[in-house]
């Protein structure tokens, strides 16, 4: 990764969340993980279901569907409060949400019933942050006309308290919600499953046990991901506060005046920045600014390093106290507040790197060959490789789930061939191996012809979303979001829906003629490195220079060349290639070749 990046440490935030759910449940609290800080990411929130969370908390929608697209069925709490514009997709999407107009509950209501559904709603009551809630004198008039609507259910009241007015929970405030919901209960003769007394704030006032007894639920995100309480932003009893790093390399050292020379204005942002004579400096830029992240909100890992200051693009740092001198090319690793974590998330430009375990050397892979291509009968391409220095063997094993997974178990790369499609049986294999990957698609067809065909290539797309049989769902592992396909050619209007409503990244060869490989690939690298540990690439090979539709020779040179400059790539899949195709060993071979690194200019 050149660019900024974050690590997220998933162990981590699942051994945070433990901590912290083992503590509520000791109390007899219930916790809902909050997901929205990493944007819905499906391995934050498998980590926080895994710690013992008994929903996922979101604030938007997409995140949601993101999360619904990646296998993730747990319950789902809408957080922020619902716009009358979106009822019918959060009915659709989450099975509880929180809210405060009762129009808003009423259109929920007639959303539901025209889906057969009951949608469960917590009432949110103001206790004086004065951000979103009820105000306790129309409590229990609102709650009786929602009591009469059907298609949804009351089935708690909560509160919101730090995020807007900083009002601290107590045990007066968290005391008043108890007796609201005791009053609710007593009008209208029903019994409140969940009294939510707030966010990661309310914790202290748990750990201190003075808490109410009937508070019985917590939404909890910042604690969790960053590890800290947020009245004093201490560190939580055995929680980590590292799970989330960002880091950037350094891009210039020199050493500098501490003050500008000349006469100073405002900066590109319109302030007048403010200097402090030290002399000379030893000034360190980095390539990561206030487009990507909220510069004052980065906490340096060395504490001996400061910040001066950013641009758009330029973080500048003090580091001539440094405990350890940093070089040009060097990463410098920052550790983040809520804020800065959140806008670095949610930005295009920041890389998103799970750490899930022992990391895979994956520049010089040694590839195992399986299945009966004759490619691997192919003299130049085993001495091309023998001469990069990649250590290579042909297994006689067929393609099977287990195969590939014990070639990923034994830490090496498979090269899968062979006359038949064998996409579906090797994916199942990556998914024993890997909790998230990207996939990287070179061809014509979408491959998500669910029920319309048994051929593999016009299929199994769909089955590893789940469009087929049950046992081939796939989702779990390889997200949508992190699926590309390139060098479209031919869909059928059902192929074009499900590609809209995933979100699979598409690129028709117009969108290549138009855009250029170089910049596609870019989007696709990102997009399938994003929050996964790799990705798997297929080739079907008619993709290439089919009657001058399809890729040129040298398009799909350039993008196995950057497939292999990634080094993301975790397994490469030719299968599927005829014995007599109109692409001859010696191209295929080719091709192949480029995936693993063959250049021209070797430096």
């Amino acid at each position: 990764m050149s660019g900024p990046e974050i690590v997220i440490d998933i162990e981590k935030i699942r051994s945070n969340t433990r901590s912290i759910v083992d503590f509520c449940r000791r109390r007899a609290i219930s916790v809902t993980g909050v997901t929205k800080v990493s944007c819905g990411m499906p391995l934050v929130g498998r980590a926080m279901l895994d710690g013992g969370v008994v929903s996922l908390g979101e604030s938007r929608i997409e995140n949601i569907r993101r999360m619904r697209a990646s296998g993730i069925n747990a319950p789902m709490m809408m957080l922020r409060i619902p716009p009358l514009s979106r009822v019918d997709e959060i009915v659709a999407n989450a099975d509880i949400s929180l809210n405060s107009e009762l129009s808003v509950i009423r259109s929920l209501s007639e959303a539901s019933l025209k889906r057969a559904k009951v949608h469960k709603i917590i009432l949110m009551v103001d206790l004086g942050d004065l951000r979103e809630g009820i105000w306790p004198s129309e409590l229990l008039e609102i709650s009786r006309e929602v009591i009469n609507f059907k298609g949804v259910q009351i089935i708690g009241i909560g509160t919101n308290l730090t995020c807007f007015g900083g009002v601290l929970p107590s045990p007066e405030n968290m005391g008043k919600l108890v007796e609201y919901a005791e009053n609710i209960e007593k009008a209208f003769s029903i019994q409140l499953e969940i009294i939510s007394g707030g966010n990661s704030s309310s914790l202290p006032l748990l750990m201190e046990n003075r808490m109410p007894a009937r508070i019985n639920h917590l939404r909890i995100g910042e604690a969790i991901v960053l590890g800290k309480e947020t009245v004093k932003g201490t560190l939580w009893p055995g929680c980590y506060g590292d799970a989330f790093q960002l880091s950037a390399e350094l891009i210039e050292l020199k050493k500098k005046p501490s003050v500008p020379i000349g006469e100073t204005g405002m900066d590109a942002f319109g302030e007048k920045p403010v200097f402090h004579d030290k002399g000379d400096i030893l000034r360190a830029i980095l390539n990561v600014g206030r487009e990507d992240v909220t510069i004052d909100s980065l906490i340096p890992e060395d504490e001996k390093i400061s910040i001066l200051g950013a641009s758009s693009d330029h973080l500048l740092l003090d580091v001539s106290h440094a405990e350890k001198r940093p070089v040009l090319g060097e990463r410098i690793k920052f550790n983040m507040n809520y804020g800065a974590l959140l806008a670095a998330m949610t930005s295009n430009y920041v890389g998103k790197t799970p750490l899930l375990g022992a990391e895979r050397k994956m520049n010089t892979p040694d590839i195992v060959m399986i299945g009966n291509s004759p490619l691997y009968k192919n003299e130049n391409l085993l001495k091309h490789l023998s001469d990069s220095g990649i250590i290579f063997e042909v297994s006689e094993e067929k393609i099977t789930n287990q195969s590939i997974h014990n070639i990923f178990r034994n830490k090496k790369t498979p090269l899968i061939g062979g006359e038949l499609n064998k996409s579906c049986e090797s994916l199942k294999g990556l998914s024993l191996s890997f909790k998230q990957s990207g996939l990287i698609i070179l061809s014509p067809n979408a491959s998500l012809l669910s029920g319309k065909s048994s051929e593999p290539d016009e299929i199994f797309l769909s089955e590893v979303f789940g469009f087929g049989k049950k046992e081939n769902d796939l989702s779990s592992c390889i997200s949508p979001e992190n699926t590309v396909i390139i060098g479209l050619r031919e869909t059928e209007n059902s192929e074009i829906e499900i590609i809209k409503k995933l979100g699979i990244q598409a690129y028709t060869m117009e969108d290549i003629d138009l855009l250029g490989m170089r910049e596609i690939m870019i989007n696709c690298l990102r997009r399938a490195c994003n929050g996964t540990e790799g990705f798997y690439t297929r080739i079907s090979t008619d993709v290439i220079n089919a009657e001058g539709e399809g890729l040129t020779f040298r398009e799909a040179h350039l993008t196995m060349e950057m497939i292999s400059d990634s080094s993301g790539m975790l397994a490469l899949d030719i299968s599927g290639t005829p014995d007599k195709s109109w692409i001859d060993d010696r191209a295929l071979c080719s091709i192949v070749e480029s995936a693993y690194g063959k250049r021209i200019l070797r430096l």
